[in-house]
């Protein structure tokens, strides 16, 4: 390995391989290091000329595969989907898109900083939480259809709120449930769908409310309880 160093003090490595080749080509390997074909007959101090010219560049190479590994560095810390976290695989695509699955969360994008990367993400994540809320309502609506009970038309309202994790405004039909269940088991948020279903038998919290969400839904406690420790 060789190093030039540039007029402003910086060090610039690079390591020559002659080649039959036409042209000097030029490769930055990693983020300390440019490789370097070259035909035998060119000399190295123009090549290393070259190198000096092209230095912005490849410094700014450099900065790129810095923060690609940075980045990949930090998406082990996960993302929380459903009760798991799910490991973040971030693949350089023009796609600029994030996918979930059962095992990982993967992020297509060309800018892998990590306020565009949690971006995508959070993007999806509300996407794929809408239809899998939408697939719940469904899922109740169907149960309670079985059981000789026609639900009122409802409205499904995704929110970020603090203090609740459901409302039911059973005047207007509309359910409101918290984006924040996203994080939680898909049997949770179906206990806050139960919950706010019932609400339109009983508009309150007392004995009679819980004795007919049980007898909706008996695993209620089991599956709720979880947002009391979460």
């Amino acid at each position: 390995m060789k190093q030039i160093i540039l007029p402003d003090g910086r060090e610039l490595c690079y390591e020559l391989t002659r080649k039959r080749v036409k042209n000097i080509n030029f490769y930055v390997k990693d983020e300390d290091v440019v490789m370097v074909s070259a035909p035998s007959g060119v000399s190295v101090k123009f090549i290393e000329q070259c190198l000096a010219k092209r230095a912005n560049f490849f410094f700014g190479a450099f900065e790129k595969i810095r923060a690609r590994k940075a980045a990949q560095t930090k998406s082990t810390e996960g993302v929380k989907w459903l009760g798991k976290e799910l490991p973040i695989k971030i693949i350089e695509n023009s796609r600029e898109t994030a996918v979930f699955d059962e095992n990982e969360c993967r992020v297509f994008t060309r800018d892998i900083g990590t306020e565009n990367v949690q971006n995508l993400i959070r993007a999806a994540k509300i996407e794929r939480f809408k239809a899998l809320c939408a697939e719940l309502n469904e899922q109740v609506r169907a149960e309670l259809k079985a059981r000789g009970s026609e639900p009122p038309p409802v409205v499904i309202k995704i929110k970020e709120m603090k203090s609740r994790w459901g409302s039911c405004s059973y005047a207007s039909g509309n359910i409101s449930i918290n984006l924040r269940l996203a994080d939680y088991p898909r049997e949770t948020v179906l206990s806050v769908f139960w919950h706010e279903y019932a609400h339109f038998r009983y508009h309150d919290h007392s004995d009679r409310f819980y004795r007919f969400l049980l007898n909706l839904y008996p695993d209620y406690y089991k599956h709720n309880n979880v947002l009391k420790t979460g």
